[in-house]
């Protein structure tokens, strides 16, 4: 295992528990009955089959007070380990992954203990926190790990999560690297919303028989682990209402008394789940409707409440089509909110909860837009306008989340492509069921297709889609591959067996994996049989292995994919500016940005500029003139 400690970090000598030796036999234990009220009545009575001992799996209870102004939090947290690793272990590690995305941390760890046994606990400053055991956990030996963190949520100008500044800080993403890039606002406060996520202490994950105690790259996922339990009582400002994984349990204002504020405390559980979210506002609304045994939520704030119904009945219908397609979603609520994501982000997914960005909705998809609110407000006769139709494609991809790495769950660190290409897939199939063949076409093309485009029109090359998160190296890479040409491995395999089979083979995937870990390759491996074997093995290994895009998708045209948006005639020649935009943010596109009235030159006496900073300071004029 690679150890946490270098020189220029201490060793946090206070923290080493003073607990005497006692027995792992005595350490008082949780009971899981209680933390099954989230699950759907099938999956509560089939979870021991389905996942063994309950009381075996991680057990999350956290007791969080949000401050007031929703700026700060506290959380004592207790987690409950059994090692089930089948040897002796030396120690275990938590990570707190609100850390591993921020230049300065913004969640600090005030104290750590084993309850029960001892050890010593050391920090790297960062994300990680070791437990050094006096000797080692035996197989099936128990321990419970307290810490008390102390967090800052950031706070985010409403202005920043609107779609214009969204549609730069997509740029600024989309041109670096694969450093340290953000938390996407998932610990973020804007506009009377608070979102709590990644704000917790979880298992670190295990590769290679060690503990993972940080990342190659912060790229991609992170905090999504194995099934586990949760728990949260959540104390927060009188008047506040909560939007969060799993179910509600109790709920309790108290009044303030003798000029002293109120508060609001919920008490929630989230049993078998993958993480685990908190999304709190004094400003929150909900509708709801009944699908099956399921209650959807869409929660919003009060101006926004036409884009809510909206979202509420599209979540519906994907989770309609899902279960019919995919099979039986496990929890008994889907929550749907409107959260100030950045970073580009359109959508975030947590076990039974999504959060969906702001700029999406009325409130913010207005923010700026100038000349380019016709693209967004309607396309050709007859098409939905683009904001609704990103939004309605994110509602889909953030609900098939809920069986791609949520139900069925997957290494998202070295093999990406599993839930996040399925989901893409599964976004199109969404389309198809809903509204027929014709327009799953087109949004295939102008939703996941054009990611790939949008990656060759800025020099990136083409290349394997299953490979490690890191070995990606831009953000722009792994979208392209990830979220656009990955999703047409599985389209040309359904194609090719056709639907009765290939939805048969992904029910029994989902049956097989239910609330555990798929291999890779487990879906193409269950196709690959019979008379279609060989004809599955090619298009396994052509799209996921390698390099055809430009042949199998088209060569990249910028043009024609503003076509598949904009009114006809609107915004003239746009397409050839942004084209040479987007191959200006790379120094492999081999071409700069053009001289744009108002903007001024793209390079020094109007020659073509190839550095990548100036080219992306050249973009962000160009979407500020547009937006004029």
């Amino acid at each position: 295992m690679r150890l946490l400690l270098v020189v220029s970090l201490l060793p946090l000598a206070a923290f080493a528990s003073a607990c005497d030796e006692t027995a792992d036999a005595q350490v008082a234990w949780y009971d899981p009955a209680p933390l099954l009220a989230n699950l759907s009545r099938e999956d509560a009575r089939e979870a021991r089959r389905r996942v063994g001992p309950l009381e075996a799996l991680p057990f999350y209870d956290l007791n969080v007070r949000l401050a007031d102004d929703q700026r700060t939090f506290v959380l004592d947290e207790d987690v409950y380990f059994t090692n089930t690793l089948g040897a002796g272990l030396p120690d275990v590690v938590l990570r707190v992954h609100a850390n591993d995305v921020a230049q300065t941390p913004p969640v600090t760890l005030e104290s750590a203990e084993c309850v029960g046994t001892s050890c010593q606990v050391d920090h790297d400053g960062r994300s990680a926190i070791l437990f050094r055991f006096a000797s080692p956990l035996p197989p099936n030996g128990r321990v419970r790990l307290r810490v008390r963190l102390r967090g800052n949520l950031e706070h985010l100008d409403p202005a920043r999560t609107g779609m214009m500044a969204q549609a730069m800080e997509s740029m600024q993403r989309l041109s670096a690297g694969s450093g340290l890039h953000g938390n996407y606002g998932l610990l973020a406060e804007s506009d009377g919303v608070a979102s709590l996520g990644n704000f917790y202490a979880t298992l670190a994950p295990r590769r290679d028989d060690a503990w993972v105690t940080r990342e190659d790259s912060t790229m991609g996922d992170l905090g999504a682990g194995r099934i586990a339990h949760f728990r949260a009582r959540l104390i927060c400002a009188q008047g506040s209402r909560v939007a969060a994984s799993g179910a509600v349990v109790r709920e309790e204002t108290r009044l303030g008394q003798g000029g002293a504020a109120g508060e609001h405390e919920v008490e929630v559980v989230s049993g078998l789940s993958r993480n685990f979210a908190l999304v709190v506002s004094p400003r929150f609304h909900a509708v709801e409707q009944r699908v099956g045994a399921v209650t959807v939520r869409s929660w919003y704030l009060p101006e926004d409440r036409a884009d809510a119904e909206r979202v509420l009945a599209d979540a519906a219908a994907a989770l309609g089509i899902f279960e019919r397609r995919f099979g039986r979603y496990p929890y008994r609520d889907l929550d749907l909110v409107e959260a100030p994501l950045v970073g580009g982000a359109g959508g975030v997914e947590f076990s039974g909860l999504v959060t969906l960005a702001k700029m999406f909705y009325g409130s913010g998809g207005g923010m700026g837009l100038g000349s380019l609110g016709p693209m967004l407000a309607g396309g050709r006769q007859g098409q939905v306008g683009m904001r609704e139709s990103m939004l309605e494609f994110v509602v889909a991809h953030e609900v098939a989340h809920q069986w791609w790495h949520g139900l069925v769950g997957s290494d998202a660190r070295r093999h990406p492509f599993v839930d996040e290409s399925l989901a893409q897939f599964s976004s199109i199939q969404y389309v198809r069921d809903r509204y027929g063949e014709e327009r799953a076409q087109r949004e295939a093309r102008r939703q996941v297709a054009a990611n790939y485009h949008t990656m060759r029109l800025a020099g990136a090359a083409d290349g394997a889609v299953d490979r490690p998160v890191a070995a990606f190296g831009s953000e722009m890479a792994y979208a392209g591959l990830v979220y656009g040409k990955g999703a047409f491995a599985y389209e040309k395999v359904r194609e090719k067996v056709g639907d009765e089979s290939f939805f048969r083979h992904v029910r029994s995937y989902v049956d097989r994996h239910r609330f555990g870990e798929a291999p890779p390759r487990a879906l193409f491996d269950l196709m690959a049989t019979g008379r279609h074997e060989q004809d599955v093995r090619a298009l396994e290994r052509r799209w996921l292995d390698e390099s055809h895009g430009d042949e199998d998708l088209g060569p990249p045209d910028l043009a024609g994919m503003l076509g598949e948006w904009m009114p006809d005639g609107s915004l003239d020649n746009l397409g050839g500016m942004m084209e040479q935009m987007l191959r200006g943010l790379t120094n492999g596109g081999g071409g700069g940005l053009p001289s744009l009235p108002g903007i001024g030159p793209s390079g020094p006496a109007g020659q073509p500029n190839v550095d990548g900073d100036q080219a992306l300071q050249d973009a962000m004029r160009l979407l500020q003139q547009l937006g004029r």
